[in-house]
């Protein structure tokens, strides 16, 4: 009679061996658990934005590189924007009361 070993598969990241599904890590094909393997492309994806995630007790916290630049680049965008609008608005009053005059 010839003994079956049943591998029982374990995540390289939690130690679980229960999960709906196993998903690819740095350790190969299938060696995270569901749960870790979501975490490490979510980690993943926001280093390529350039947004760093601190860990700390399996709470994430998403911090900007630099938010008070950052704020201060929209600041201006949002600025401008409102500069033209506000010149294309006295063209077209300009226009229309010279239209009508």
């Amino acid at each position: 009679m010839e003994e079956e070993k049943e591998t029982i598969r374990c995540c390289s990241d939690c130690k679980t061996t229960k999960t709906p599904m196993w998903r690819g890590g740095p350790s190969g094909p299938k060696s995270l658990c569901n749960a870790c393997g979501i975490r490490l492309r979510k980690q993943r994806r926001s280093e390529l934005l350039g947004i760093r995630i601190i860990q700390s007790h399996k709470a994430y916290k998403k911090i900007n590189p630099s938010p008070s630049s950052h704020g201060a680049v929209a600041l201006k965008k949002r600025r401008s924007l409102k500069e033209d609008e506000q010149a294309a608005l006295c063209l077209l009053l300009l226009s229309c009361s010279s239209v009508f005059a």
